[in-house]
């Protein structure tokens, strides 16, 4: 079991440096566990790369089809009172700090790419392929 973050939910559908390693990841373990914010967030990943060429109109609706029909199952509700708290006592952002909550209540890694994060919270956050 594990928490994903968005940036790399979008590496199982989006062709990038990182893809490989992710659907390695995800080939390892199928139990990923999101914060309802991961909705919002993909769409705007997946805007990026319409707005830049990369991705079709058609794929881009593809892919966030596939992403919900996969993932809105193992969504979950975050506490904002705690994601507020933690953001605000180390600093990041509290889109973050939603992710690493849940990882903490659900007592497992969070996947993610992000350096703040890897280096703010090395008990829970774990940078794919490492």
């Amino acid at each position: 079991m594990l928490v994903a973050d968005t940036n790399v939910l979008v590496g199982l559908f989006v062709p990038s440096s990182n893809s490989l390693v992710v659907r390695a990841c995800r080939d390892a373990d199928h139990d990923w566990h999101l914060p309802s914010l991961w909705v919002p967030e993909f769409r705007h990943v997946v805007l990026k790369y319409l707005k830049t060429g990369q991705l079709d109109l058609s794929s881009a609706l593809n892919h966030l089809a596939v992403a919900e029909q996969t993932f809105l199952p193992r969504t979950r509700t975050v506490d904002s009172s705690m994601a507020l708290q933690l953001a605000h006592q180390v600093g990041c952002s509290s889109y973050d700090a939603e992710f690493v909550v849940l990882a903490q209540q659900l007592a497992c890694p969070l996947l993610t790419f992000d350096r703040k994060l890897l280096q703010i919270f090395p008990e829970v956050a774990v940078q794919p392929g490492s």
